[in-house]
């Protein structure tokens, strides 16, 4: 018989046994149909009972999966009727999404990972250009933590003139957290049928840097070698033409004699100061690889201090900290700084100290001299603001910083008029 035949016949059975119970005399019969109404009831609920129950069970796990709980297991697949098909379709089911969720999942922390390894800043923005993402590197770019800056709007947060650059270009842009020139790419994003901008800003400071440091260097060795061929044998010429000229006591005339001995002075001397002059520049092009070894900060400055044995410089105290570096490239960034803030301060005080940062020792020289010039090429070889500058000491310091991982940046004062220089050098963490 089928279920559905007998979800009918079960009821018209009851019905009859109750009339039989009722009008029969004799016990016997009675306990028989007692027991037919026992039986009968135990069917009834075992066919008609279990239905609701099995339809809130499905009910149930519907809800569990719409909730998003997919570890949940549907009991009864084992069985050979429809409710065991059923339940073996939502375990499968349950097992699909389950394998689905942890893909995605691991998809997030990977690209999480991808985001915070990135030395760009990364910003997506929604519609309205309320902030909707931001990486590591992002919160660093603008000085702020995710949580303060998630849901700000791009004019807010000093980037929507950004997100008109074209993308590809390179531009320069100051920013809370740095300044320099930065390549800007952005595209546009959809989730959830929700239109959305993705902002991304490549630091290009330090490569452009390298470039142009290339460029100079081979600038540099050309200039050299055609400037010391040349210079060669003007000074051989030199000598042989003093060499010429007759002695003290038989001069060629006065005048005649004072103007040649001087016109061979000046050619001496200028030839001598032109070689010396491109033997400096050289240095750019001939900077040796650091040797690196461990550095104690104080002794650093202290040996730097006593080269100089100038009462105008004050070591701050700091921390006992250690760094990896070539400490005979460093004592000749240290000097450069200290002879620029003493010359630029006169008769000020001039600052050294150091404390960790993260996971950097920064150094700071700090001077009370009027300032940093409106120019942003103090970094550029051959640039100088002194009447008998080289143009060379900073361009050497950074390129000698930047060779052992470091940054050398210079900054205006904020607790006095001058300027401070910040020498950044990853720590050795004890």
């Amino acid at each position: 018989m089928r279920r559905s035949n007998l979800l009918v016949a079960v009821p018209a059975l009851l019905a009859l046994a109750g009339v039989l119970l009722a009008g029969s005399p004799r016990p016997a019969e009675a306990v028989a149909l007692s027991m037919l109404v026992v039986l009968l009831t135990v069917v009834a609920w075992r066919f008609v009972g279990e239905r609701p129950n099995r339809l809130q069970t499905v009910a149930n796990l519907l809800e569990a999966l719409r909730e998003g709980d997919y570890g949940v297991r549907a009991s009864g697949a084992e069985r050979a009727d429809d409710f065991g098909d059923i339940a073996r379709r939502f375990n499968e089911l349950a097992v699909r999404l389950q394998d689905e969720q942890r893909g995605l999942q691991e998809s997030v922390q990977l690209l999480s990972k991808t985001l915070a390894a990135l030395d760009g800043a990364v910003f997506a923005f929604e519609r309205d250009g309320r902030l909707r993402l931001v990486n590591p590197a992002g919160e660093r770019l603008l000085g702020r933590s995710a949580v303060a800056l998630l849901g700000a709007d791009a004019g807010a947060l000093g980037l929507a003139s950004l997100l008109e650059v074209p993308s590809g270009e390179i531009v320069a842009h100051r920013f809370a957290g740095q300044s320099g020139r930065w390549q800007v790419g952005h595209a546009s994003l959809r989730s959830r049928s929700q239109e959305g901008r993705l902002l991304v800003v490549q630091p290009m400071e330090r490569a452009l840097r390298e470039e142009e440091a290339q460029a100079f260097r081979r600038l540099l060795r050309v200039l050299s070698h055609e400037i010391t061929n040349s210079m060669a044998p003007i000074g051989s010429m030199v000598e042989t033409l003093h060499g010429l000229l007759p002695g003290a006591g038989q001069p060629l005339g006065d005048e005649l004699d004072a103007d040649l001995r001087h016109g061979l002075e000046v050619i001496g001397q200028r030839s001598a100061a032109l070689q010396r002059f491109v033997g400096h520049y050289a240095r750019l092009a001939r900077l040796p690889p650091p040797q690196r070894v461990r550095v104690g900060v104080a002794a650093l400055a202290e040996r730097v201090v006593r080269l100089f044995d100038d009462a105008r410089i004050r070591v701050l105290p700091g921390d006992p900290l250690e760094l990896m570096g070539d400490p005979d490239q460093l004592e000749q960034v240290l000097i450069n700084l200290l002879r620029n803030a003493v010359e630029a301060g006169g008769d000020n005080e001039v600052l050294l100290g150091w404390r960790r940062q993260g996971r950097s020792v920064l150094i700071e020289v700090s001077d009370l001299g009027p300032g940093l010039p409106s120019s942003g090429n103090l970094f550029v070889p051959f640039f100088t603001t002194k009447p008998q500058g080289a143009g060379i000491g900073l361009a050497l310091s950074r390129q000698i910083v930047e060779a052992q991982d470091g940054t050398l940046e210079l900054h205006a004062r904020e607790d006095a008029r001058g300027a401070v220089a910040r020498m950044s050098l990853p720590v050795i963490v004890v």
